[in-house]
């Protein structure tokens, strides 16, 4: 009886044990992939955006010389959501961080372009160097943007050469390509193949290339070839109203052009020292130090001396204002025997009894 009662109860801690596994893995694989109707919202909020349309304005030697000036104007598909996610592009490193980032706000989509939201200046972008791009982030305020950058140009000769690679960041339902010669250019031909050129509103030859749809990751290279032998810009050749970057206007502070006086003051100031510390050194270098008369020293020769030396009466010295009077100081004389100085009436010497030489 002890004994069945004893597997009884270990039958029924067993089916527990197995219990506790089951609801264990259940909860694990749950928490892993939710099966069903469950993943689809999961898989639709972290869905990569997608780019509706895509025009890729390629522009070379346009407003700067030896650049190429690309222009990105995309529409985002609609996502359902109230705001657009943040997008990623990458653009060549060679082309620095872009000149203008720039979308409009809900509602004002028709507005011109310049007068967009730059979201540089509304901290609502950042780029940042990663090999051999430049990857910039920006959270645009409606389903569409413009990306603006200047690619470097080798002009270093006549015959240019340019190619532009689309990275394929983003998937696109349509992507158009729009190519402006620039003024003065010839044998001018594109990689792929464009449409036959035509002259536009500001005097220059553009070519439009309907490419269609990319998916994400496939890339896109364009390239230009052309020669060219004048050294100005299409706009400097046309006289065309050159279109200001939005970025330069709202990200340089009206402040600025104040905030060098100080640097300017302390040049001054410190120009000023060193002036002046030259002119002390020179001036302190031309001045003589002043050094007191002093008369040669005579030795007594060897010998006997005088017997008139002893006894021989001081002289008495001239009075300091007396040669201060004197309108031409007279010649000094000495002894020729001790040295001593001498008037110019004196016939001996008064310390030794010498005659004067001459008298």
């Amino acid at each position: 009886m002890f004994r069945h009662s004893m597997k009884k109860k270990g039958c029924v801690l067993a089916a527990l044990r197995r219990f506790r596994l089951f609801v264990l893995l259940t909860t694990l694989i749950l928490s892993v992939a939710p099966p069903g109707a469950s993943a689809i919202p999961s898989a639709q909020a972290q869905a990569a955006p997608r780019l509706a349309t895509l025009a890729i304005d390629v522009w070379p030697e346009y407003d700067r010389l030896g650049t190429v000036l690309v222009i990105y104007r995309g529409e985002l598909a609609a996502s359902g959501a109230p705001t657009p996610g943040p997008v990623k592009l990458r653009i060549p490193a060679s082309a620095g961080e872009p000149s203008a980032l720039a979308s409009p706000e809900p509602g004002k989509e028709t507005t011109p372009v310049n007068q967009w939201t730059d979201l540089f200046a509304a901290k609502k972008a950042s780029a940042s160097q990663s090999g051999d791009w430049i990857e910039v982030t920006f959270s645009p305020l409606s389903r569409l943007f413009t990306l603006e950058f200047y690619d470097k140009l080798n002009t270093v000769t006549f015959d240019r050469r340019y190619t532009l690679t689309w990275p394929g960041d983003m998937a696109a339902d349509a992507i158009t390509l729009n190519v402006r010669e620039p003024f003065g250019a010839s044998s001018f031909q594109a990689t792929p193949a464009l449409s036959p050129g035509a002259r536009d509103d500001e005097g220059l030859v553009a070519h439009l290339l309907t490419v269609g749809a990319l998916n994400a990751g496939q890339t896109l290279p364009i390239t230009l070839t052309y020669r060219r032998e004048d050294k100005r810009t299409s706009v400097e050749a046309l006289q065309l109203a050159t279109p200001t970057p939005t970025r330069q206007l709202v990200s340089i502070p009206a402040a600025s052009t104040t905030s060098q006086w100080p640097l300017v003051v302390a040049l001054g100031v410190g120009l000023a020292l060193i002036f002046g510390g030259v002119v002390w050194y020179l001036r302190s270098r031309s001045k003589q130090a002043y050094r007191p008369y002093a008369p040669p020293r005579y030795t007594h020769p060897k010998g006997r001396r005088s017997v008139r030396t002893a006894s021989a009466p001081r002289a008495r010295p001239q009075p300091v204002a007396m040669r201060l009077v004197e309108d031409e100081p007279e010649e000094k004389i000495y002894c020729t025997q001790c040295g001593k100085p001498l008037n110019a009436d004196d016939t001996f010497c008064s310390r030794c009894g010498t005659r004067v030489k001459d008298k």
